[in-house]
């Protein structure tokens, strides 16, 4: 016997000429054997020992081998047991092997080699017992690693998907207050040009917010409302003092040039290739009429074709300050007699059908007051421009302040002073009677 042997066999029987003979038996295998004489003691050794291998005899005083292999099961369930019987002890036996107890039973007088035979056996079963057992334990941490990074995974990729999210959100507030800068540079220059195009992209978001556009088109036909008039900053100073009926032919060339000199400032800088294509054809008319490419129908983007109605809309609303009833219903008129000449019939119907200019009504006798730009509170209505005391154009009269407008005005004001205060419509006051729709006269 090895004390570093691989299997721990325990043999047991009353007789100590058979434990005897049995240990001569195996002393070519490599094996550690213990012995007892009785089950009470076979238990114990059980106990203390890591057994593979239990042989035990049947006819034994005071416990069976049937009942201790039986209860051997509770302490070393995987180990192989062996029962040595003889011809009466069959029918018991048999009742062992079908209720799992036994493995295996030899019956005496036994064969040496039928004995080594199934030790063998028995000693490779137990291998493959306990290989199997112990790559389940493998398999199962495994899997339970594996799942509690699945679970670690899945929290990492939400909340990486979360920052994401919130970068390009911040990312596209960004962009947009760029591109309101932007805007704001060419109010500088040109006065009305900036609040102008400010409610011109405000009016495109309302006709365009139900659409069926993907979030590019969308945002690419908003960033061309704010920069289509972005080519005019090359007007000459005698040109912007002078009345569109007023210009000479080489002055109406230049302005006949500007959505492509829009389109040129912009052109350049990557993504807005479709911007600046909307900004070049903002000016086409839907019959072929308009410059500079005379391009008719669907042939003009989609966006030229939308900015084209809210171009026309708030020139003339807007001509001689904040706009009463009768100009927005005369110009909201003006688009119903162009449809299908200048204007889209499709997007200007659309127009009518929400209703658009109604919204820039607030009652002519409404009151106004003057606030500061934290007192801002949304639905407010900007009875006049906002400017900042060093000139700087914030926001035009009309719109309607939402949260993020509020932010943005708070923010200016923090480094930018507005200390004269903004003038608003009353809350109260600012909204349209539902009675008197805006349209119920047009056409």
């Amino acid at each position: 016997m090895s004390d570093t042997a691989k299997y721990t066999i325990l043999l047991v029987d009353d007789e100590e000429g058979i434990l005897r003979a049995l240990q001569r038996l195996f002393k070519s295998l490599d094996l550690t054997i213990l012995t007892a004489s009785n089950g009470a003691d076979a238990l114990i050794l059980l106990k203390n020992s890591k057994v593979s291998l239990i042989i035990s005899d049947q006819r034994m005083p005071g416990m069976t081998g049937v009942e201790l292999l039986t209860k051997s099961r509770e302490i070393h369930p995987d180990a192989i047991r062996i029962l040595l019987t003889g011809y009466a002890d069959i029918e018991s036996t048999m009742s062992a092997i079908n209720s799992g107890a036994i493995k295996y039973y030899i019956t005496k007088p036994w064969e040496d080699e039928l004995l080594l035979s199934r030790i063998r056996e028995s000693l490779e079963l137990y291998d493959m017992i306990t290989d199997n057992k112990r790559l389940n334990e493998i398999t199962y941490r495994q899997n339970e690693e594996l799942r509690h990074m699945n679970r670690t995974l899945e929290e990492r990729v939400a909340k990486q998907t979360g920052e994401i999210r919130n970068q390009n959100d911040e990312l596209l507030r960004s962009f947009m207050e760029t591109i309101k800068a932007f805007s704001t540079i060419l109010e500088l220059r040109l006065k009305e040009v900036g609040s102008h195009s400010q409610r011109v992209a405000s009016l495109v978001k309302k006709i365009i917010q139900a659409m069926n556009l993907n979030k590019k088109e969308f945002q690419d036909i908003v960033v061309a409302a704010f920069l289509h008039d972005i080519g005019k900053i090359s007007y000459s100073d005698p040109l912007l003092k002078k009345a569109p009926g007023a210009y000479t032919k080489s002055e109406m060339e230049m302005v006949v040039r500007h959505p492509v000199q829009g389109q040129s400032c912009v052109i350049a800088i990557n993504g807005f290739e479709e911007i600046a294509l909307i900004i070049r054809h903002h000016h086409e008319h839907f019959d072929g009429g308009g410059y500079p490419d005379f391009l008719r129908g669907h042939d003009i983007p989609l966006g030229a074709r939308i900015i084209r109605i809210a171009d026309s809309f708030d020139h003339q609303a807007f001509a001689r300050g904040y706009p009463d009833k009768k100009t927005l219903n005369d110009a909201a008129a003006q688009l119903v007699r162009e449809s299908g000449t200048q204007f889209d019939p499709t997007r200007v119907k659309r127009f009518i059908d929400l209703d658009i200019a109604a919204q820039y009504y607030h009652k002519e006798l409404a009151d106004t007051m003057l606030v500061k730009a934290i007192n801002l509170e949304k639905n407010m209505v900007v009875a006049e421009n906002i400017y900042t005391n060093s000139g700087m154009f914030v926001l035009p009269r009309g719109a309607r302040l939402s949260p993020e407008m509020i932010a943005r005005i708070v923010k200016i004001d923090k480094f930018e002073p507005i200390s004269r205060g903004i003038t608003v419509y009353r809350l109260k006051d600012a909204e349209r009677s539902e009675n008197e729709p805006i349209q119920t006269t047009i056409g």
